[in-house]
């Protein structure tokens, strides 16, 4: 994507599809799916990611119970 290009994300309902239909014609726009959208994300997403199992669930715990529970855990790599 270039600077001068944005993404945006529009849910159409399924009825409206004349909507997309008109969306399509012009050559500047590209309606993707579901499934195109995932596929290209899984393309560009990084192979190796230096987490481990532990650190998934640390950021796992977080979120579920806020930054308290990841703040009060100490690393022993630290």
């Amino acid at each position: 994507m270039t600077a001068t290009t944005a993404r945006i994300i529009l849910t159409v309902d399924k009825k409206k599809k004349a909507f997309l239909e008109m969306l399509k014609l012009f050559d500047f726009v590209k309606v993707e799916n579901k499934a195109e959208l995932l596929r290209r994300f899984i393309k560009n997403a990084p192979k190796d990611v230096p987490l481990t199992e532990e650190d998934c669930l640390i950021q796992a715990m977080a979120y579920r119970y806020g930054k308290k529970r990841q703040d009060r855990r100490v690393r022993a790599d630290t």
